[in-house]
């Protein structure tokens, strides 16, 4: 099957007339087209619900003294930025910006033009009025000589309104008030335009929206309908839904549960939910009258998290370990046969999905075949969806709060861990005294807690940027860090062909058996414990395991080197950093893997067909564990890589 990348679309219609945005680009409710909005992208667009809504009109209200500005209907565009970027959308126009700044680890809203033109006619703070001026403006410092007056209260890098008879424009200040006319620099103008009218003055409200997009929520409701008849009647396993308590699955099981009753809601504790979350699918379940099965994660998260460290963003291992192992587990015991499960998943909800398909076999959860029925809604869909429908959400995203799930999640944004700390205070405090513990281990600054740096197992440029900012040195120090050095790479081996030897260090190591158990999965496997060695073979490769982490691997040729050494390597990490979660013995199609408190192998029953290594949380972050060591195609020698 292509895989199809799912091209996101890059501007929203807005209705001028009644003054509301539009799914599609014809109004149903006065049945006049819209007018295009151009978004960045994703262009995942969204409402604000009532705590982004105080936000942004408490942030008018702290910067420009307006707070009479935002109105009912709010739309906001998620975009690329630091943290948090939401564009700002009403009345069809492009308003601000908002974002989060990591070092200052505070809201902000950046001007858009029609913004300024809007605030212009309330008479804000934060305004600079102008004498005539000549030449072009937008990108440019205001020459000094042009302004005639500057609000006192203006701070270096404040957002200020620009006015000039009939034109305005946004920038920002460089400096203070009273050296902003006697400065070359003292404010960059960002956009200046003529005032003009600005659209629709009408006041439109949540009925509104729904009147004018019933058409196509219903054409998006009927195409979800007709997907799911058509599965049904051609699959007989048994029908679930997996419901987190988000906003996606709650639209999904709303689906399933209005066509049958014949299903079962599936919730995965992961032992890290929001406690209004998990409050709220039992509620909702027993509500609606759905069997819900809960797949507990129990202690497995507390368990893991000396071998492993902070979750992160690029080392998400918490969600094979208190996510699949769990809900493996309840379908093996539950649905021995298998099950069709419904979820939530949309494409433009990461790069990750972009390639959601209507439907796909969970390959981490045997006997799982997952379906997608709104993979190409929007977030704008779901939630004109759920109004529409009139479904009670999960209270925690009138907080401002976009995911609901794991209340620590890595992949959160830092402004919603603040949210979290102000919601859940005695969790987050737990949390970060969690995580200051590991960075003293690990002899990382304070500040690698305090600016989130544990979200990310490899820093990215933003983040980067931003310790270079502080001065720190946020790289683990530890010395009993897990790493691979590669002693010597593919190179020549005096007996014929290539070899590859290295040394793999573990804060801890399982015996030498272990190892051998989880190599039978590689190959033809001999142990030799007087020796301290399990040797492991294949037609045409041969590796030496040896009891103090010496790996040596000889192959006919530097690319059958080069993967027998990273099979090899994988199988001794998977053999040392088991989490027990048995996700391997669930993928193994023949029963060849057994776990009773340790990992075994029946090498009459494996085929060696690398199920259990590509199921394995640990080999799935192999690079990120042992510090993204690739040797491949690389014939000369190196020493010391980490």
């Amino acid at each position: 099957m292509n895989r199809r990348f799912h091209q996101a679309p890059n501007v929203l219609y807005w209705c001028d007339t009644c003054n509301v945005p539009l799914l599609g680009k014809t109004c149903g409710r006065c049945g006049q087209n819209g007018h295009a909005i151009e978004l960045s992208p994703p262009g995942d667009v969204r409402l604000a619900l009532e705590g982004t809504k105080r936000r942004v009109r408490y942030l008018f209200l702290k910067q420009f003294g307006v707070q009479q500005l935002i109105p009912d209907i709010v739309v906001l565009n998620k975009t690329s930025g630091e943290d948090r970027a939401d564009e700002v959308i009403i009345n069809g126009r492009k308003i601000a910006l908002l974002t989060y700044d990591l070092e200052k680890q505070d809201y902000s809203l950046t001007l858009r033009i029609d913004g300024a033109r809007m605030l212009a006619r309330m008479s804000p703070k934060k305004l600079i009025t102008l004498k005539k001026a000549e030449g072009h403006m937008k990108g440019n410092y205001l020459p000094r000589e042009t302004i005639a007056s500057a609000d006192p209260s203006i701070r270096a890098g404040d957002e200020v309104v620009i006015e000039m008879g009939k034109f305005i424009g946004c920038g920002s200040a460089k400096v203070n008030a009273g050296e902003i006319r006697s400065s070359d620099k003292g404010v960059k103008v960002r956009d200046f335009s003529q005032a003009g009218p600005l659209g629709p003055g009408r006041k439109a409200w949540t009925k509104d929206i729904i009147k004018a997009n019933l058409p196509h929520l219903n054409a998006r409701r009927a195409k979800a309908e007709h997907e799911l008849k058509d599965l049904l009647a051609s699959n007989k396993l048994p029908l679930t839904v997996s419901f987190s308590g988000g906003k996606d699955s709650l639209v999904v099981l709303d689906l399933v549960s209005s066509m049958t009753k014949d299903l079962t809601a599936i919730f995965i504790d992961t032992g890290l939910e929001h406690p209004e979350t998990r409050e709220y699918v039992n509620k909702l379940a027993a509500d609606r009258g759905v069997r819900l099965l809960t797949a507990p994660a129990g202690e497995a998260f507390e368990d893991n998290f000396p071998a492993f460290g902070p979750p992160a963003k690029d080392f998400r291992w918490c969600c094979k370990v208190c996510k699949l192992a769990p809900v493996s587990r309840l379908i093996e015991e539950r649905f021995p046969q298998g099950t069709l499960t419904v979820e939530g998943n949309r494409r433009l909800e990461s790069f990750t999905r972009a390639y959601t398909e209507l439907v796909q076999e969970n390959p981490f959860v045997p006997g799982q075949t997952i379906v997608n029925p709104i993979r190409d809604w929007t977030a704008l869909d779901v939630w004109l969806y759920i109004i529409w429908r009139e479904l009670p959400y999960n209270k925690l995203y009138d907080e401002d709060i976009e995911r609901v799930g794991c209340w620590m999640c890595p992949s959160s944004l830092a402004s919603e861990c603040a949210e979290i700390s102000r919601l859940s205070p005695e969790l987050a405090k737990a949390w970060e005294q969690k995580l200051r513990d590991w960075a003293e281990e690990n002899k990382l600054p304070r500040e690698f807690v305090r600016y989130g740096f544990w979200r990310w197992k490899q820093l990215p440029p933003k983040m980067r940027s931003l310790a270079e900012r502080l001065k720190i040195d946020v790289r683990p120090k530890r010395a009993d860090i897990l790493a691979i050095h590669v002693i010597k790479g593919v190179s020549p081996c005096a007996a014929g062909g290539y070899s590859v030897e290295a040394v793999l260090n573990m804060p801890e190591a399982e015996g030498l058996k272990q190892v051998a158990e989880l190599l039978k999965t590689v190959g033809e496997v001999k142990l030799v414990e007087d020796f301290g060695v399990a040797m492991v073979g294949s037609k045409r490769a041969n590796a030496k395991v040896f009891a103090g982490g010496q790996i040596s691997v000889v192959c006919d040729t530097t690319k059958e080197a080069s993967e027998f050494f990273d099979k090899v390597a994988r199988a001794v990490l998977r053999a040392n950093m088991c989490t027990k979660c048995g996700i391997c013995v669930r993928a193994c199609p023949t029963g060849a893997i057994k776990l009773d408190g340790q990992i075994t192998v029946d090498e009459s029953k494996c085929n060696l067909c690398g199920k259990c290594a590509e199921s394995c949380v640990v080999a799935h972050y192999f690079d990120k564990l042992a510090g993204e060591v690739s040797i491949r195609d690389r014939p000369h020698e190196r020493k010391g890589r980490r």
